[in-house]
């Protein structure tokens, strides 16, 4: 009988390659967890009625839904309230967690006294738009909102005013300065001048507002996948802009609002309104319609130049 053979004798894995394995993993961990906390900081998730608005949508006699893709096809939903003969086009981008449907008697009041007609859409990821929301998302979901109006609802690009509330004033002045960029950006070709940019409560960036809500961090703003970078791009905004903001906003600090407004090139004008915070500028009946005369005030100072 032959003897058995030896067992191969296990080579040690060494120990700087155990290290270089674990402190890789380590990385993999906390990237995997900054990406969270920022989808989750920018975007929180919220529940969302996606029946609200097909079912509003039929007790308004001026809403028609709207279906229509984002510059990069994903399919979103919208609604388009307001007369066909408006004379004035409102592309609104709503706030977080905002979606079409619950704020419809606001747009219907806001669409009945300036004559104006809006388009007004859900991002990816919010209710009746399927997808999960980012910031170069919602850049391409404003620019599909744009580019429908344009296209197929043959709104005039002089026409056009660009309404970003909150959130909102990220991809409303991405879409604008994309539009005033002397090479035109694709997808937008069809595009031009925009007669106005409304700002509603808006901030100068995310890694502005990460210092004020995470401290704790340390320096939070070399933490942020989202920039949403207002603040850099309002050099670019040559257009008349309107902006306003409560003085006790407690969401956005209202000195990021002034700072924001300062680095307008203009002609520009902003609205203070004493004592009111971030979400509850249009609870009260005096001061939405002091929003909604300041804002019918302004364009009449800037007509549409065809």
């Amino acid at each position: 009988m032959s003897d058995p053979a030896p067992s191969a004798t296990k080579t040690p894995v060494p120990l700087a390659l155990r290290f270089c394995v674990l402190a890789t993993f380590l990385v993999l961990v906390v990237l995997v967890a900054l990406r969270w906390l920022n989808q989750v900081s920018v975007f929180p998730p919220t529940n969302k009625d996606a029946s609200l608005a097909p079912r509003l949508a039929k007790t308004y006699p001026d809403v028609r839904e709207l279906h229509f893709n984002a510059q990069d096809g994903q399919p979103l939903y919208g609604w388009l309230q307001g007369r066909d003969d408006a004379p004035i086009k409102i592309l609104q981008a709503m706030g977080n967690a905002e979606y079409v449907g619950p704020s419809a008697a606001l747009y219907q009041e806001t669409s009945a006294f300036l004559g104006a007609q809006f388009l007004l859409f859900d991002y990816r990821g919010f209710a009746n738009s399927a997808g999960r929301p980012s910031e170069a998302g919602l850049a391409a979901d404003i620019r599909g909102a744009y580019a429908y109006a344009v296209d197929t609802l043959k709104w005039r690009p002089s026409q056009v005013v660009v309404w970003g509330r909150s959130l909102g004033g990220g991809p409303a002045t991405r879409l604008v300065a994309d539009l005033l960029a002397d090479t035109p950006r694709p997808g937008l070709e069809h595009g031009g001048k925009p007669r106005a940019l409304l700002l509603e409560a808006a901030f100068t960036s995310i890694p502005d507002m990460a210092i004020i809500a995470m401290p704790q961090l340390g320096v939070p703003q070399w933490l942020c996948y989202s920039l949403f970078d207002n603040l850099g791009r309002a050099p670019e905004l040559q257009l008349p802009v309107l902006h306003w903001q409560g003085d006790a906003d407690d969401i956005i600090p209202f000195a990021q609002g002034q700072e924001l407004f300062a680095a307008l090139p203009g002609p520009k004008q902003f609205l203070r309104l004493q004592g009111t915070q971030h979400n509850n500028i249009w609870d009260d009946s005096a001061r939405a319609q002091t929003i909604r005369e300041t804002i019918a005030r302004f364009l009449a100072q800037y007509p549409e130049k065809r």
